[in-house]
């Protein structure tokens, strides 16, 4: 272990090193959590090693979706109480402000929960440069993946093929947390329970997860977005359970998830039509740009259910009623908005609006990396075809011939009256 603490970059990462006095402050902005939170842990310790004041901070911006807003500030509802334990100083922002900035001037060092996205990114290089200016020690921390990005690879990845390898090798590194002894919060206690029903009841079947007409996927997204639970103690939970399918659940957790964030880290331009995949990918498309396209619909049209497909209305009822859409019916979903679509980057456009409105679990590097995926970054190039080229393709005659599809439409009928 020694050895690999001189390879290994740590959770860790220092932005800026100034040698002054005063608070220590954690800035809590992706994981919403008291267990298994780094930040929170090395704050914690640092204000007892240097009998300094300790502030946490909460922050997080407002979503243009007022059921996310909603879910978001239940789940933290009486979190400042259970806080209040390791300090008296919590504030919480939605964003940045004069106050904001006054208590991080009172700061000798910050510690911050990583950013990965654009809009992410701007917050966190202000308070950066703000924090230059004044002289004040800055920590970044990845709390939020099993392996730090930086550390899992060093450019981006090709597919779960080639960074598998990479984070499998130091997963056990990165497992060294010492949890704080305390109850969880409200909707920290909530996705453990969901994990809980997870591990005791689903998770035996999940080789069927891909069916939509059945329940036995985790449900734990949404949670996973806002930092409710930790995907470090999600891994000790379900590789603790000695199930054989768990190591199909910690292929998604770990390697998928974890693609989804070497994908945004190091590429750029990962929010834009023209660099989220493959050359071959962008050529058949260009190939196939002006292929007749027997429907076409709007954004009004997916949203009150006017397409001619049963199986994507009923997809479309999950997202705007209830915030989510079963896995392989979100796959279906955004290849038939590129089958409907005038044009490939009007398709983009569409999926990546309806996925970060709609989307309890929207607007995340998993996110971001699904949508590339139906444009076939992570894949392989298939039999060409209209419209599609050679990228994978799905349709209804597939959904009925793997799925008793029409009992999905009946389960979500009722989930929504």
């Amino acid at each position: 272990m020694n050895n690999l603490k001189t390879i290994y970059p740590s959770r860790f990462f220092e932005v800026l090193n100034f040698d002054n006095k005063g608070t220590i402050t954690y800035l809590m902005s992706d994981a919403f959590r008291i267990h298994y939170n780094h930040g929170l842990l090395k704050a914690i310790n640092m204000a007892k090693e240097l009998s300094s004041e300790l502030q946490i901070i909460l922050f997080r911006q407002k979503e243009a979706n007022e059921r996310n807003n909603k879910f978001f500030n239940e789940g933290i509802r009486g979190f400042k109480g259970f806080l209040s334990k390791y300090s008296n100083n919590i504030f919480y922002f939605e964003e940045t402000s004069n106050q904001f900035y006054d208590l991080l001037k009172k700061s000798a060092i910050v510690f911050k929960d990583r950013a990965y996205l654009k809009e992410h990114l701007l917050i966190e290089n202000e308070i950066e440069n703000f924090l230059y200016n004044n002289q004040i020690s800055f920590t970044l921390v990845e709390s939020n993946v099993l392996v730090p990005v930086i550390s899992a690879s060093n450019k981006e990845e090709y597919s779960a093929r080639t960074i598998r390898p990479k984070i499998k090798a130091k997963i056990e590194y990165y497992n060294d947390y010492i949890d704080i002894l305390a109850p969880n919060f409200y909707y920290e206690q909530t996705a453990k329970d969901i994990l809980r029903d997870f591990i005791d009841y689903k998770l035996k079947n999940y080789v069927q997860r891909n069916d939509p007409s059945t329940s036995y996927t985790s449900e734990l997204s949404p949670y996973l977005k806002y930092g409710f639970i930790s995907p470090l103690y999600i891994y000790n939970e379900v590789a603790a359970s000695g199930i054989n399918n768990a190591s199909l659940f910690l292929e998604e957790l770990v390697i998928r998830r974890e693609l989804s964030y070497n994908f945004v880290f190091y590429n750029n331009n990962y929010h834009t039509f023209t660099g989220i995949t493959y050359e071959w990918a962008y050529q058949s498309m260009n190939i196939h740009i002006n292929d007749k396209r027997e429907y076409l619909y709007t954004i009004d049209d997916y949203i009150n259910f006017k397409t001619h497909d049963i199986y994507f209305n009923t997809a479309m009822k999950e997202m705007v009623y209830l915030g989510k859409m079963h896995g392989y019916m979100r796959m279906y979903w955004a290849k038939k908005i590129i089958q409907w679509s005038k044009t490939y980057q009007e398709a983009y456009q569409t999926i990546i609006y309806l996925n970060n409105y709609y989307f309890l679990d929207g607007n995340t590097p998993n996110g971001y990396c699904g949508v590339a995926w139906v444009f076939g970054k992570h894949d392989r190039a298939w039999k060409d075809r209209d419209i599609f080229g050679k990228i994978r393709y799905m349709n209804q005659a597939g959904l009925k011939r793997k799925f008793n599809i029409d009992k999905y439409v009946s389960n979500t009928n009722k989930l929504i009256i």
